[in-house]
C-alpha cells in the first residue's frame, strides 16, 4: 500500500523494512537502488516460516539464495531469523530454505490462557445441514457476549454465512461483517479497526485473517471444515485467547475425509505433532529459471553454481538458445524480457498459463494444472470469487475467464496410465521412484450443491510428464478392483495426515494387475512435472500412512462408502467401482505382512 513516490525516500532512510516474496523477487534486479540499505543489513526475518514449503516454498528458498549472493556482493552478514509457532521441523525447514544449519529455538513465551476445544459433529442433528448449524451456533456465541471470528474456506461462503448470521440476529446486525480478500485496503483496515476496538462482535473471515493481521485477542473462533493443514488449524485457532485470556474454539466439520478424521481423533488436531514440511528447492525446472533471475542481477560465477548442485555444462540449452551469455565477468541474463516474468514463484513447470480478466493477470498457473482444471467451461476459484473459462489458448500461455454468478461447479472427467520409469526403492510390498503419467481429459461434469447436472465432452491434447511415486503391492492376484479403488481414494485423502501438502497435489491408480509390477498394485504420484518431495516424505512414514488410513476407514459409520471416507469428487471414474469394506481389508492384510517396511 505505500505509495510510489515515497519509495525513493525510503530507500534512502529505511533502517527497517517489510516486504514480501513476490515483492523481494520484483526488486532484487533493481539491488542498487537499494544499495545502502542492503549493505547495513543485520537482519532477516522471514515471519510465518511454515507458509514457505511446497512449490511456492522451493521457490522462495531459490530467492533467499539469490539475495545471499547479493548481500555478500554489498559486504553484509545479517543474522537469518525463521518465526513460526506451527512447524513440524523448525531446524529442518531452516534448512531447506536457508542451505544452512539453524540453531532451533523451542521455548514458547507467548502469554496464552486456557483454550477449550468443542468438536461438533453435524451428524446429530440429520435435520439441519453443518450450515444451519453453524449459524445457529454463531448466533449464540453472539447473544452470549463472545467475540467470535468464524474461520470459512470460501469467499461465497464468508458472505452467504455472514448474511445468515445477520438475519438471525437482526438486531446485533451492525455488529456483524465478512472479511476476505478482494477488499480495498480502507475497507479491510476499518473491518481490522472494529476487531480490535471491539465495535464489530463476529465476523466470518476466509483464510485471510490467519495471520499477518493484529486484531487483537478474540474470545471464541469457529472453524467451519479442516482448513487443509495443522499449521492452519492452530494458526486460525489461536486467534482467540491471546494476551492470557481464556478462549472457546469449536471445529465442525465438513463432508470430507480429513474433516471426519479429526472429529474422531481430536486429540491429534489440539496436540498432535505438525505435518512435515515438503520442498524441493534442487527441482530442474525452478532452478533453471531462478538461475537467470540471478544471471540478471548480477554476473553468475562456476563456484556460484557449485551451490545449486549445478555444473556450468547443464546450463548449454540456455546458452545455446539465448537467454543466457558467457562473459569474462560470468554468465549473465540476455533475454529480451525481465528474467521474473518467466519465473513465478508458486509454480513448477518451465510453461506457464496466465488467467487472464479483463486483461488482467488473477494467477499464474503451470501448464500441466492448467489443463486439468482451467478448460474451457471449467468454473474456477480465485480469492474464493468464481470465474469461469471463457477460452483456454496453452500457446499464447493464457486462459480467458469471465464473472460468473451461478451457483455450480465443475470437474474433468480423466483417464490416466501411470508407467513406473526408474525404481529406486523396490521392497516386497512397496516401491517408490520416478513415473511417467499421461492424463486425458474427455468430458467434464456439471455439480450443482454436488448432484451431478449433465456431462459435458471436451477435447484436450493429454498431459506427459514425469514424477516421483510411491506404490503399495499385494501378492495375491485376487485383490478386487473396488477395494483397491476404495483403498486408493482413502490414502490419497489421508496425505495431508503427514506432509505439507493437499490431497489436491497427489493423483491415484489402482489396478489388479499393473503390467510393471505384475502384481495387483495402488501407485500415488505427484502431481507435479519433477515432484516436490511428497512421495519421498511419505515414503518413511508408509507405515503410520496405511494404519491411520486403515483405522480412519474402520471408524466411519457408513456402511458402503461416503464422501468422508472412500468417495471422491475428484474420481473420473465416478467412484466406480467401490468396496469400503475390502478396501479396509486389503489396508489391513498390508499392514500385517509388510508392516515393518514403514
Amino acid at each position: 500500500d505505500t505509495p510510489a513516490h515515497l519509495r525513493p525516500k525510503l530507500r534512502g532512510k529505511a533502517r527497517l523494512l517489510l516486504t514480501n516474496p513476490y515483492a523481494l523477487h520484483q526488486y532484487l534486479e533493481w539491488h542498487h537502488l537499494w544499495a545502502p540499505f542492503l549493505a547495513r543489513l543485520r537482519y532477516v526475518v522471514l515471519d510465518e516460516a511454515h507458509w514457505y514449503q511446497g512449490a511456492f516454498g522451493s521457490g522462495v528458498a531459490l530467492l533467499l539464495w539469490r539475495l545471499g549472493r547479493l548481500l555478500r556482493r554489498y559486504g553484509a552478514k545479517p543474522t537469518f531469523v525463521l518465526a513460526s509457532a506451527t512447524s513440524g521441523d523448525p531446524a529442518g525447514l531452516a534448512r531447506a530454505l536457508l542451505g544452512r544449519e539453524a540453531r532451533p529455538i523451542t521455548e514458547d513465551g507467548s502469554p496464552q490462557g486456557a483454550r477449550t476445544w468443542w468438536f461438533w459433529d453435524p451428524d446429530r442433528d440429520p435435520k439441519a445441514s453443518a450450515f444451519a448449524q453453524v449459524v445457529q451456533l454463531a448466533r449464540f456465541l453472539l447473544e452470549a457476549g463472545l467475540q467470535t471470528l468464524v474461520f470459512v474456506p470460501s469467499r461465497r461462503m464468508a458472505e452467504a454465512l455472514s448474511a445468515a448470521v445477520r438475519a438471525a440476529a437482526p438486531h446485533l446486525g451492525e455488529k456483524i461483517a465478512a472479511y476476505r480478500a478482494g477488499y480495498l485496503p480502507e475497507e479491510r483496515r476499518a473491518l481490522e479497526a472494529g476487531l480490535r476496538e471491539g465495535s464489530l462482535r463476529l465476523v466470518v473471515s476466509t483464510c485471510a485473517l490467519e495471520l499477518g493481521v493484529d486484531i487483537g485477542g478474540l474470545d471464541a473462533v469457529i472453524l467451519m471444515g479442516y482448513p487443509g493443514s495443522l499449521a492452519s488449524a492452530r494458526q486460525q485457532a489461536g486467534r482467540a485467547g491471546r494476551a492470557g485470556r481464556p478462549a472457546l474454539v469449536v471445529y465442525v466439520p465438513e463432508e470430507d475425509p480429513l474433516d471426519s478424521y479429526f472429529l474422531h481423533h481430536p486429540e491429534e488436531l489440539v496436540f498432535g505433532p505438525v505435518e512435515l514440511p515438503v520442498l524441493n528447492p534442487r527441482h530442474r525446472g525452478l532452478l533453471f529459471r531462478h538461475v537467470l533471475c540471478a544471471a540478471a542481477e548480477l554476473p553468475l560465477r562456476p563456484e556460484e553454481l557449485g551451490e545449486l548442485g549445478l555444473q556450468e555444462e547443464e546450463l548449454a540449452p540456455l546458452l545455446k538458445a539465448g537467454p543466457l551469455a558467457r562473459t569474462p565477468a560470468g554468465l549473465v541474463y540476455a533475454g529480451r524480457t525481465r528474467a521474473v516474468e518467466n519465473a513465478p514463484l508458486d509454480a513448477l513447470s518451465s510453461r506457464q498459463v496466465r488467467l487472464l480478466w479483463q486483461g488482467e493477470t488473477l494467477e499464474v498457473w503451470d501448464e500441466v494444472r492448467a489443463r486439468r482444471e482451467a478448460f474451457p467451461g471449467a468454473v474456477l476459484l480465485h480469492q474464493g470469487q468464481p470465474f469461469r473459462v471463457r477460452a483456454l489458448d496453452l500457446e499464447a500461455g493464457v486462459a480467458e475467464l469471465e464473472e460468473f454468478p451461478e451457483d455450480y461447479t465443475t470437474k474433468a472427467v480423466t483417464t490416466e496410465t501411470v508407467r513406473i520409469l526408474k525404481p529406486e526403492v523396490q521392497q516386497e510390498g512397496l516401491g517408490f521412484g520416478w513415473v511417467e503419467v499421461r492424463e486425458e481429459v474427455r468430458a467434464y461434469k456439471v455439480l450443482s450443491r454436488g448432484r451431478l447436472v449433465e456431462v459435458r465432452p471436451l477435447s484436450l491434447p493429454p498431459v506427459e510428464f514425469q514424477t516421483e511415486g510411491i506404490w503399495l503391492l499385494w501378492p495375491t492376484p485376487w485383490e478386487e478392483p473396488g477395494a483397491l479403488h476404495g483403498a486408493e481414494h482413502a490414502l490419497v485423502a489421508l496425505v495431508p495426515l503427514l506432509v505439507g501438502a493437499s490431497a489436491k497435489d497427489v493423483g491415484g491408480i489402482s489396478t489388479p494387475h499393473h503390467p510393471d509390477t505384475q502384481k495387483p498394485t495402488i501407485l500415488i504420484y505427484e502431481g507435479f512435472p519433477g515432484g516436490i518431495g511428497i512421495s519421498r516424505a511419505l515414503l518413511s512414514r508408509v507405515g503410520e500412512w496405511v494404519r491411520r488410513t486403515a483405522e480412519h476407514l474402520a471408524r466411519c459409520p457408513c456402511e458402503a462408502g461416503c464422501p468422508r471416507c472412500v468417495l471422491s469428487a475428484r474420481c473420473g471414474s465416478g467412484n466406480q467401482p467401490m468396496d469400503k469394506g475390502g478396501a479396509r481389508a486389503i489396508l489391513e492384510r498390508w499392514r500385517e505382512r509388510y508392516g515393518p517396511v514403514g
